[in-house]
């Protein structure tokens, strides 16, 4: 049995986050799914995609205060209903750029199979995920907003999707492609001397780590939203933050081989 991977593809990797709209990094996505085709064709595995909302639904979020849910303010199920037509384009400007170089990919729109209670993932419709990935394709979810029993609709970040699946799906490691190198004992964007942290224990990254806020627009807490969602279930062996700017990184992650980046252990 193959083992699964779940790659999230940060926001600020998969579009320019300090640009209005949706601005799209289309040479970098190119080149990022010729490194994952690659290491397909090198490896044996299964993968889920899950890519961040990006600039555009961070910005229309944070323009209509979605953080919260949008309840029957009508402000709100307009601002809430144009994001995610927005993470729909992103997610097919994605979807093409990878369809177009080989990649078998299985668009699951999140707003489809997840709906979450008081901001907490409380259903997902996993068949088609488990479908997709059966008939060998890549099956790519993304963070935007969902029906909420409780809050009318609520985000759903991608950084609370994957360790859901993970959970649900048995999966071996999650990995985050983020614009930073991983964790380090300071905020590397402020301080020079700031220093990478290339393994540590789920329990000991507050004591030894400075993680920060993202440094543009981001409704889900950046860096330190990975973490506090983070969930180790019984299959999962790792959690790894890589530099998702560099092409190069996914082939080096997902065969096994050695970078500067992120390891966390249960």
């Amino acid at each position: 049995m193959k083992p699964l991977y779940i790659l999230k593809i940060g926001g600020s990797v998969a579009t320019y986050k300090n640009k209005p709209g949706i601005s799209v990094r289309n040479s970098l996505l190119k080149k990022i799914g010729q490194s994952i085709k690659k290491s397909q064709e090198k490896g044996n595995f299964d993968l889920i995609l899950i890519h961040g909302a990006g600039a555009a639904g961070h910005q229309l979020a944070k323009k209509y205060s979605l953080q919260e849910g949008i309840g029957v303010n009508p402000k709100k199920w307009y601002g809430a209903l144009i994001s995610r037509l927005a993470n729909n384009k992103l997610n097919t400007a994605i979807a093409e750029t990878f369809t177009k170089i080989g990649l078998r990919i299985a668009p699951v729109h999140t707003a489809s199979a997840i709906i979450q209670k008081n901001k907490k993932i409380s259903r997902c419709s996993l068949k088609m995920i488990q479908e997709a990935l059966r008939q060998n394709c890549i099956p790519i979810l993304y963070g935007e907003m969902v029906f909420d029993t409780k809050l009318g609709m609520s985000i759903c970040s991608g950084d609370a999707i994957a360790p859901y699946l993970a959970k649900k799906l048995e999966a071996k490691k999650i990995m985050f492609a983020s614009d930073i190198d991983g964790i380090f004992t300071q905020d590397p964007h402020i301080y020079k001397d700031a220093e990478l942290i290339e393994k540590i224990n789920l329990k000991e990254i507050n004591q030894k780590a400075k993680v920060s806020h993202s440094h543009n627009v981001d409704v889900t807490g950046g860096l330190l939203g990975k973490i506090n969602k983070i969930e180790f279930s019984d299959n999962l062996q790792s959690i790894e933050i890589f530099n998702g700017l560099d092409p190069e990184n996914y082939q080096k992650i997902f065969l096994g081989q050695k970078f500067s980046h992120t390891i966390i252990l249960p």
